[in-house]
């Protein structure tokens, strides 16, 4: 994240020191050719008394070649002075770009610190405080199964709420140990098939309990091997399943290819303005439903730091939302 903002200071100030530049020395060089151009080349020699042996009309000839002569190389000194400006105009370019792209590589640093230590502080605090929380909340959990109170609605809704604050509790922790997972860097080969059907297993008990159903196609052989960050990619998946599952009516769809998995679920169709805020920290497409929307956070998280791509797509006459990861 911080290097490709560092990498966005950078540039924004590179191109934008090289338009100025190219504005300010295009101006320079055209003024100058113009203002050369505009110059009389033509010498003010007249034959006079020079010559007296000479007859008027070779008087004439010669003042003329002479004349021609000097034009030529008047023209040809004032071509020469153009393309030494235009050559000092390159190399000044070039040397001040220069000395603007390591500023900017030094400032982008400078920058980006403060907001990158006030993240790791942040991200230190979330997890730190998830750790903290975890412990108690397992307590509370335990110790109201233990009490084995049935048919008593405050002790339900006591469990429901503890049961939702460990999800929450959990999220945050993920969220926040997300970025010591392995990056891209961190690759193993494996079979994609035999991934997908563990990750959807794990699931079924789940969409069963919810009385909805998991369906799956694959476009691959079924000893199609990939290298990727498996822990990274496994996980993305069972954001998506879960998710589908939850807000899915009846059916969820997994389609599976070389470099792409799609997770297509028939709840209600998202409005397409609110695609692009999907995967941002606590948005919620849908206000009324269970969650703080930090799951796709969480995915996309994962998938920049392995150079994937997440999004997600609707198809409103089928009534369908498609979460989608792209992997190469």
């Amino acid at each position: 994240m911080f290097k490709k903002l560092k990498l966005k200071f950078i540039l924004t100030n590179i191109i934008t020191s090289a338009s100025i530049i190219l504005v300010t020395f295009s101006s320079i060089y055209f003024v100058a050719l113009n203002t050369s151009n505009g110059r009389n080349t033509k010498p003010e020699f007249e034959p006079g008394q020079a010559f007296p042996s000479f007859k008027p009309q070779e008087r004439n000839e010669i003042v003329e070649r002479f004349n021609a002569e000097i034009a030529e190389q008047m023209k040809a000194e004032r071509q020469a002075s153009l393309n030494t400006l235009l050559v000092s105009l390159i190399i000044s370019g070039i040397t001040v770009e220069a000395i603007v792209a390591l500023l900017s590589i030094y400032l982008a640093e400078k920058s980006v610190e403060p907001v990158r230590d006030a993240y790791n502080a942040q991200k230190d605090f979330i997890a730190n405080a998830s750790h903290e929380i975890k412990t108690p909340l397992a307590v509370i959990q335990a110790n109201l199964e233990a009490s084995d109170i049935k048919n008593n609605k405050w002790i339900d809704n006591a469990m429901k709420k503890a049961e939702d604050l460990a999800e929450l509790n959990s999220q945050l922790l993920a969220l926040a140990s997300s970025e010591s997972i392995p990056g891209s860097n961190s690759v193993k080969e494996f079979n994609l098939k035999k991934s997908v059907t563990s990750c959807i297993s794990a699931f079924d008990a789940k969409a069963n309990e919810l009385e909805k159903s998991i369906t799956f196609s694959f476009s691959i052989p079924d000893n199609y091997k990939i290298r990727l960050n498996q822990k990274a990619f496994e996980q993305i998946l069972n954001i998506y399943l879960d998710n589908g599952i939850k807000y899915a009516k009846s059916t969820v769809g997994v389609n599976i290819k070389k470099d792409k998995i799609s997770v297509i679920s028939d709840g209600k169709p998202i409005a397409k303005t609110k695609l692009p805020h999907l995967f941002e920290r606590f948005y919620q497409a849908d206000k009324t439903t269970e969650g703080v929307g930090l799951g796709l956070a969480i995915a996309k998280s994962l998938a920049d730091k392995n150079g994937w791509k997440v999004y997600a797509e609707v198809e409103p006459e089928l009534k369908t939302n498609i979460f989608i990861l792209e992997f190469k």
